[in-house]
């Protein structure tokens, strides 16, 4: 009878250390903050003239993943290029959505777009940058420039 009451007060204390232990670890998991995958922080590539206006550079901007999407990048293109001190996009071009089909990404770009300069060298920067830009994304293979659901340019 004695060893049974000892038996049975060890259990108690057994489950008891079993209990408190499983609380403090469903407390610690509980404590550690989880980010969604849409909240992550991701990097957003998009490409400019250079200051010779001859090449293109990268730049990269960090922001959340549900933020970096093919018409991001190219929004945040357009809005960059209002920045420099000389910009070669007309002023109130918009992006207005990018599509992908099977590889192939449909810019389609505001009328303001029709006000580009018309220089071979310029009308080049630009298919470059928006065709560099949007082949950052994996899926994306080739370039459709459209302005107003009208394609444009090829690449």
């Amino acid at each position: 009878m004695m060893q049974y009451g000892f038996t049975r007060r060890v259990l108690c204390m057994l489950l008891v250390c079993v209990f408190i232990s499983g609380c403090s670890q469903q407390e610690i998991r509980l404590s550690r903050p989880r980010q969604v995958p849409a909240t992550m922080d991701s990097t957003l590539i998009y490409y400019l003239p250079s200051e010779d206006g001859q090449h293109l550079r990268r730049y990269e901007m960090k922001t959340a993943a549900r933020d970096n999407t093919p018409v991001e990048a190219l929004r945040e293109m357009v809005r960059a290029d209002k920045r420099l001190d000389s910009p070669l996009l007309p002023d109130g071009l918009s992006v207005n959505y990018v599509v992908v089909e099977r590889g192939t990404a449909f810019a389609d770009f505001s009328s303001e777009l029709s006000q580009l300069d018309t220089s071979p060298s310029v009308q080049e920067l630009f298919i470059h940058m928006t065709t560099q830009t949007l082949t950052e994304f994996s899926d994306i293979h080739s370039v459709v420039i459209q302005i107003n659901g009208q394609p444009k340019m090829n690449r």
